[in-house]
């Protein structure tokens, strides 16, 4: 959605007071509860023009609060400003479209008001045109022309001004950097979208309205790493203001220059990406701890003191005593007290069982290929795992991972090729839909199907995965989407099975819990096979890169990090390659024009020749006509023929000096 800033939109609930200010927007200690939960106690944020802002916390902390209210969605209490002449867009983490249009078509909604100028402007051309015809008729025609060509030239201005006739190249720039074909985008109906593919084109359709304010709610969930890349190369570009919510850390850091962190209701900013972020946390907790101790000692040397005075007062029986430590208990009691700083929530760290212990080899994909009617996704895959191995398959969206890993499963069955199971392999698939759940269980009963595990720690489990307090009292059939494959990727992870094989796992976590997550994997003993498009994880957990392209896998031994490496210094080489052969194509093109100009310069020379020849011969004859006696007395014929002469010996000029050019050239 995007909207334009108004008054009414800065007062969407009681006591919201307007103020003011020269930044773009302004938010100062606002208040938000649902119910008794109290999600916001005094958040402030302030954003100018240009700004590349992050904002992070924990699931449940009020991100998408926060968000709703600057869009407008809910009311506050509190000071918020946000200036009346700038446009607000805001993506939200699901978006829905259910028309039978192409994605061409819905794209096109957004230059609406580009198409009805071209339609005005062409319309004014015929309305020119005709007038122009009766121009001549009457002085009233005249003037309507005239006023006509002056709205005419203020449109075609503002025409020019604006996107123009780029709203095409804009549109497939955008969606293709956003991994849509072309073929997808003119001929692909929204009705065909599944929810991953219409949360891009929400996001496609928001980045082409340009708003002055960009709000992105996860805005990497559904993109490949080739997206996300192109993605965080357009943010960095963007003359607008970004407030983003992302837990993709390595976005983040590529992206953002400050980080906003709502802990506690609360605002804390850091003025610096994420890796800045980490490192500024644990130095103001240092020094927070500092503080805390030392106000603690204070405290306890007034306590102590006071404890003294009122030993020595009933011992002496002084009223002197009793008064002066009833002043320093006063004194206590005015003290701000500083609350223990946290550098984080407690850590519950989870431990995976590798269960039996399988043979040495995993996993073994021999010449596997897969095709849907007339397209082939998967063709001569091969893959090698052995115990402890962590593997990660990475490729474009619809490029084949999350089909390699159901033929894997045996949930597909592979056109051509052997898929082995090692001996004494127990794997585990997560994949983002599940329906196997009892709807009836509560969480701790669920976990309990899949583990053995006590009730007490059994909560502990699912607070590491953010199911906390009552929630584990919950029905499964109350869970989200997002909760269920939470719950579903912690069943599998202490369940007994030592071959994990995860679709996008950390897709539904906070930071907190993909810190979990990776800790936890990084220590397993068995094998790992993940399909995944954040980087940072990759980079933590595993061995092996197979990059999925062009049907086949190509293997990488080392993290993310080394593939990326890699892979420029393969395209640098192929460059230099190219080049050698480009210069060969380069050269052989500049002699084969060099040759046709030679040849048209001579074909040329050739014709001026016969031309001057003609030219000469012409004026011979001019020449004898003009002085042969019976035209003597004929004016106007001789008239006639010293124009007709004087022409030609214009040209016969031309003719010399073109010569005289080319035969220089020789």
């Amino acid at each position: 959605m995007i909207k334009k800033a108004a008054t009414s939109f800065l007062s969407p609930g009681k006591n919201i007071k307007a103020v003011f200010l020269m930044s773009i927007l302004n938010i100062n200690n606002i208040k938000k509860s649902y119910g008794i939960t109290d999600v916001l106690k005094s958040f402030s944020l302030n954003l100018n023009k240009g700004e590349r802002v992050g904002l992070i916390g924990a699931n449940g902390s009020g991100k998408t609060t926060v968000f709703k209210i600057i869009a407008g969605l809910e009311s506050c209490e509190g000071n918020i400003s946000i200036r009346s002449d700038k446009t607000i867009g805001y993506l939200k983490q699901l978006s829905d479209f259910a028309d039978d249009k192409t994605i061409y078509d819905e794209l096109l909604s957004v230059f609406a008001d580009v198409i009805e100028m071209i339609d005005n402007l062409n319309k004014m051309e015929k309305k020119i045109a005709q007038l122009g015809e009766k121009a001549d008729e009457s002085q009233e025609v005249k003037l309507k022309l005239e006023k006509l060509m002056q709205e005419y030239s203020d449109l075609q201005q503002e025409f020019n001004a604006g996107v123009g006739y780029e709203y095409e190249s804009r549109i497939k720039q955008v969606a293709v950097g956003l991994g849509f074909s072309e073929k997808e985008i003119f001929n692909k109906k929204l009705v065909q979208l599944s929810g991953g593919e219409k949360t891009r084109l929400g996001l496609i359709k928001l980045l082409l309205l340009k708003p002055d304010i960009l709000l992105l709610d996860e805005p990497t969930n559904h993109l490949d790493l080739k997206s996300v890349e192109w993605l965080e190369n357009y943010l960095k570009d963007y003359e607008g203001t970004l407030l983003v919510i992302s837990h993709d850390r390595y976005f983040l850091d590529n992206v953002v220059e400050r980080i906003v962190e709502i802990k506690n209701g609360k605002n804390e900013d850091y003025a610096g990406n994420y890796s800045y972020y980490q490192k500024e946390r644990k130095r103001r907790y240092k020094q927070r701890l500092k503080e805390y101790k030392n106000q603690q000692k204070k405290i306890k040397q007034l306590e102590e003191a006071i404890e003294r005075l009122y030993v020595w007062g009933r011992s002496r029986d002084s009223e002197k005593m009793f008064k002066r430590a009833k002043a320093m208990q006063k004194r206590l009691d005015k003290i701000d007290r500083i609350e223990k700083p946290r550098l984080k929530a407690p850590k519950i760290k989870l431990s995976l069982d590798k269960g039996i212990r399988g043979g040495d080899e995993v996993l073994k994909v021999s010449n596997l290929s897969k095709s849907f009617s007339n397209l082939e996704l998967l063709d001569d895959v091969n893959i090698s795992l052995f115990r402890g191995d962590k593997a990660a398959v990475i490729g474009d969206n619809g490029s084949g991972k999350s089909t390699l890993l159901k033929i894997i499963m045996s949930e597909l069955e592979a056109d051509s090729g052997k898929v082995k199971i090692g001996a004494n392999v127990y794997p585990a698939f997560y994949r983002q839909e599940f329906s196997g759940f009892n709807e009836n269980d509560d969480l701790i009963t669920a976990l309990q199907r899949e583990t053995y595990v006590t009730k007490s720690e059994a909560r502990n489990l699912l607070a590491a995965f953010l199911f906390t307090g009552d929630d584990v009292f919950k029905k499964v059939s109350q869970l989200s989407g997002g909760e269920k494959s939470r719950l579903r990727l912690l069943q599998l992870m202490t369940g007994n099975y030592n071959f994990l094989i995860l679709d996008e796992p950390t897709n539904h976590l906070d930071l907190a819990s993909r810190e979990v997550l990776e800790e936890a994997l990084e220590n397993y003993e068995g094998t790992v096979l993940a399909v995944s498009h954040d980087r940072y994880f990759l980079d933590k957990v595993v061995d092996y890169i197979y990059e999925l392209e062009n049907k086949s896998l190509k293997k990488y031994y080392g993290s993310y990090s080394y593939y990326k490496n890699k892979k420029k210094d393969n395209q640098s080489k192929e460059s230099d390659s190219d080049d050698k052969v480009n210069k060969g194509k380069l050269d052989y093109e500049k002699q084969k024009q060099k040759r046709a100009k030679e040849n048209r310069k001579q074909q040329r020379f050739m014709e001026i020749e016969e031309e001057i020849t003609a030219a000469e011969r012409e004026l011979e004859i001019l020449e004898t006509k003009m002085t042969e006696p019976e035209n003597i007395d004929n004016f106007e014929l001789l008239q006639d023929l010293k124009e007709k002469y004087d022409r030609k010996s214009r040209l016969l000029e031309k003719l010399y000096e073109e010569w005289e050019e080319l035969l220089e050239l020789e």
